[in-house]
């Protein structure tokens, strides 16, 4: 299922070789193949021509706007890849000057881009994330050098830092009627419902993880998991592990905790096409894993049940 998850689309040659070669780094950053796409917090430069396709700046373009070494993304056949995080040089006023590149969400717009040009914009955000986070060593304190590379970051003592992944469990449970867990967080916007997630603690695994945070936020208890598949999610740096799960809990067991989980109902199909016609609830953007999962139970697109 990996390949319908919008952020997990792509074929980009990481390529280690070079990453991790001074000399082939270099060789690739001076390349006139090279591309440089431009990152600000979680949102991409596109062009401003085709919002569909991402902004591709030579290197002498590049360097116009890098305020930092630009991270190495990988290749695609002869053409190197590169990141610049231009998240402090773009203007924030809402007027913005002549050859300002048009920035958009990656969680938001990421359906529009081709499976390639997906996966380098996460690949960006995510290691640009990390970058910007890392000053300081965890274990001694002392500032820390980001490796030419973006990969890799060693302060004064030789500590050696990587970039991190949070493994997260995400789970679209089935009552014994085949309707869906859907709940509504109070932190989010509007009427969003959206499937059940949280954190793999430590020591757990990432099943055992999907039938923790459903009981702790509902009472639901999970009787069976299947794994459905895996998506990066770069706000900042998880990993979300999406399952399928069937539950015998009825509707007047659900006992949200009132804290995370404002509102928890099993939806039928019919109910939930409903209440989104009248604009009751909305669902997650196209490119979560959530959505994706609720389009797996439907059987269907959104917007083909939406049609019907």
């Amino acid at each position: 299922m990996d390949s319908t998850l919008v952020l997990s689309r792509g074929n980009i040659d990481r390529d280690e070789i070079t990453r991790n070669d001074p000399e082939a780094l270099g060789l690739a950053r001076r390349s006139p193949e090279a591309r440089f796409i431009l990152v600000a917090e979680n949102s991409v430069a596109v062009d401003p021509t085709d919002n569909s396709r991402l902004l591709y700046l030579e290197a002498k373009a590049a360097r116009e706007w890098n305020s930092r070494e630009a991270v190495y993304l990988g290749r695609v056949g002869d053409t190197p890849y590169f990141a610049c995080d231009v998240t402090d040089i773009l203007p924030d006023t809402d007027v913005k000057p002549a050859g300002t590149p048009m920035m958009r969400p990656i969680n938001l717009w990421a359906h529009e881009w081709s499976a390639n040009e997906s996966q380098l914009a996460v690949i960006a955000v995510c290691i640009h994330n990390w970058v910007r986070a890392l000053q300081y060593c965890s274990r001694c304190g002392e500032p820390v050098a980001i490796h030419p590379s973006g990969w890799q970051a060693q302060c004064e003592n030789g500590h050696q830092h990587f970039p991190r992944t949070d493994p997260a469990c995400i789970v679209a449970i089935r009552d014994a009627d085949d309707r869906l867990l859907l709940a509504h967080n109070p932190v989010w916007s509007g009427k969003r419902y959206s499937v059940l997630a949280g954190f793999v603690e430590a020591g757990e695994s990432a099943e055992a993880a999907a039938a923790r945070e459903t009981f702790e936020e509902t009472c639901v208890v999970v009787d069976r998991v299947e794994y459905f598949g895996s998506q990066p999610w770069p706000f900042p740096r998880s990993l979300m592990l999406a399952f399928r799960a069937w539950t015998n809990t009825t509707d007047e067991e659900i006992n949200i905790d009132g804290i995370e989980i404002a509102d928890a109902r099993f939806f039928s199909r019919e109910e939930l096409i409903s209440e989104l016609r009248r604009g009751k609830l909305t669902l997650p953007s196209r490119e979560s894993v959530a959505y994706a999962l609720i389009e797996d139970w439907l059987g269907a697109s959104v917007e083909e049940v939406m049609e019907r």
